[in-house]
């Protein structure tokens, strides 16, 4: 049954815990059943009489409603299976806006009736459907793919299975029969796979043939897996799943229940991993090959956080809305809105717990581990600090945040060795520095105001002026990214690489610990490009070395604001005494 607002409630201060109960997501995912019960008559509502036939959807609804109760079950796990979401959310705003998609809307539709399938053949021992093939494929959802025809094809055809375990695709150019849904051996059909942590656990899917999985616009659609690459995944997964049980335990209960399968962004680990998960479709983790079970576990935990914060708000109320970008999340160089600021926190709880924990461990008991953790420790207490003073969160919004902040307060007495707070403090200035001159500009008039008194000898004005968010798309390609935080928050300054393309020549004096020359370049550089954020990050670091912590404060506080009075004043401006003069 799904949650009551009682029960709502509690769960919020359980999940505001940072990990959750196996309970209160179950109750999360009953929830979330309710809502693709009604996402689903909406859609349903929404067709009309000739395009709901030929998807074959009043079929597949009667379907569903029969089996589901027989096998209660069956349905709800498919209703709620990670990619259903995407699914509806993609179908939804296609009755809204059809636009010019090349896929007409009733071969989108035919979803509703392969999931309808997929029921029929776990639940019966036979049966006959007819179905929709859409881009020559027809998906059983956590059973595999059947391909019938080329990617262009939408069109129609009967699958028949039979208690024996074959089936039977048949429709007008051929016919297509499978000995098992397990078969890895036909040319035509491809089993979804899995992936189990141990014995006695849960099958975690690991779907690479799902057409609504939610992969990244600008990407390829990754490989099929083979099979020996499937095995590793397998293998990962269990050492990743005993390093979670072994270490950290209270992330395994509510894990077990949110994750239902994993999407592989790449057939083979790359040096620039990433992964995501879908807000409309909670328990898939999206991500490319792990080097080890040592690196997925710390992706399941990130993306575990995001699909539990999601199961979440769509049930309560945390935050009122608010889309504009105003906040700084320490993670990003553009700023966020509140729901991607609280997502970050969330997740990034996850995460810093995790190098709390394994910066012990044989792996990763480095010093470097040590300054992971520290880093995450001070950009997720900087981001809390944020959304409790935001004026946005509603009073059970206040009590998670705080909860929240609560629980991670104790980390801050942990002991760390001082390489790695220095590192971790000059890489939060850098970056804190950057973040603002990259993304704020002060009141015009009152920089130019605040030039005419410097040209006159007069005190600056100590009034604080009002700034405007840029437009990201305004911001120069040169502007955007700053490589010296992921540099300076590297213990080791010996291995730090060196400069990379387009970074500023005083990055390198400054990491080499040449403070005259860094300051020099960092001076010259300004003189052609005054408001580059990266150089006054350097500029940040380096001048209350050079000339007094005071004088530096304003880069500290309002970086902003020495940056465009800079332009303001012209090249020929001394920073060091400009800086003075506004300190």
């Amino acid at each position: 049954m799904p949650a009551t607002a009682h029960d709502l409630g509690d769960i919020v201060m359980d999940l505001s815990s940072g990990y959750g109960s196996e309970d209160s997501v179950a109750a999360l995912n009953s929830g979330m059943l309710d809502i693709r019960m009604i996402l689903l008559r909406t859609l349903i509502g929404g067709l009309d009489a000739e395009t709901a036939a030929e998807a074959g959807i009043p079929a597949a609804y009667r379907t569903l409603a029969e089996l589901q109760s027989e096998h209660p079950e069956t349905v709800a796990a498919l209703l709620c299976y990670p990619h259903t979401g995407p699914w509806l959310s993609h179908t939804l705003a296609r009755i809204a806006d059809p636009g010019d998609s090349q896929i007409p809307l009733w071969a989108d539709c035919g979803y509703l009736g392969w999931l309808a399938a997929a029921a029929g053949l776990s639940c019966r021992l036979e049966g006959a459907v007819r179905l929709v093939v859409r881009n020559g494929v027809v998906m059983l959802p956590m059973l595999g793919l059947a391909r019938l025809e080329s990617p262009d094809y939408h069109g129609h055809c009967e699958l028949r299975w039979t208690a024996s375990g074959a089936l039977t695709f048949t429709w007008e150019a051929g016919s297509v029969e499978i000995d098992t849904v397990t078969s890895e051996s036909h040319p035509n059909w491809s089993p979804l796979r899995w992936v189990r942590a141990a014995d006695g656990e849960t099958k975690v899917w690991l779907d690479d043939l799902d057409p609504f999985r939610q992969l990244a616009a600008t990407s390829a659609e990754p490989p099929r897996l083979d099979t020996e690459q499937a095995r590793h995944w397998q293998r990962d997964f269990a050492d990743a799943w005993r390093l979670l049980r072994d270490n950290l335990e209270n992330c395994v209960p509510p894990m077990r229940e949110t994750l239902r399968s994993l999407v592989p962004l790449s057939a083979n680990p790359l040096v620039a991993s990433t992964s995501h998960t879908a807000a409309e479709g909670p328990g898939c983790v999206y991500t490319t090959a792990p080097a080890d079970g040592c690196q997925l576990a710390l992706t399941l935990i990130h993306e575990i956080q995001h699909s539990k914060f999601n199961l979440l708000i769509d049930q309560v109320q945390l935050f009122d809305a608010d889309p504009a970008c105003r906040f700084y999340a320490p993670w990003r160089d553009d700023p966020r809105p509140i729901l991607g600021l609280l997502h970050g926190i969330y997740a990034f709880f996850g995460v810093t717990d995790f190098w709390r924990v394994h910066r012990h461990s044989d792996c990763h008991g480095s010093q470097q581990a040590h300054a992971d953790f520290e880093l995450w420790r001070r950009q997720v207490s900087t981001a809390t600090a944020q959304a409790q003073t935001s004026g946005l969160l509603t009073a059970q919004g206040h009590r998670f945040v705080d909860a929240l902040a609560d629980a991670m307060r104790p980390w801050a007495e942990e002991t760390l060795p001082p390489a790695a707070k220095h590192a971790v403090a000059e890489a939060m200035t850098a970056h804190r520095t950057f973040w603002r001159v990259r993304n704020l500009a002060p009141d015009p008039a009152w920089i130019t105001d605040l030039a005419a008194r410097w040209a006159a000898g007069r005190p600056p004005s100590a009034e604080v002026p009002a700034v405007t968010y840029l437009d990201q798309r305004s911001i120069p390609e040169h502007h955007r990214r700053l490589p010296l935080a992921a540099q300076l928050k590297t213990t080791d300054r010996a291995a730090t690489p060196g400069r990379l393309p387009g970074q500023p020549d005083g990055d390198s004096a400054y990491l080499a610990g040449y403070r005259s020359e860094a300051l020099a370049l960092y001076t010259r550089e300004l003189r052609t490009d005054p408001l580059r954020p990266q150089v006054w990050a350097g500029l940040a670091l380096i001048v209350p070395k050079i000339d007094g912590t005071r004088h530096g404060t304003i880069l500290g506080l309002r970086p902003e604001v020495a940056a465009h009075l800079y332009d303001a004043t012209g090249p020929d401006t001394d920073i060091a005494a400009l800086l003075r003069w506004l300190a």
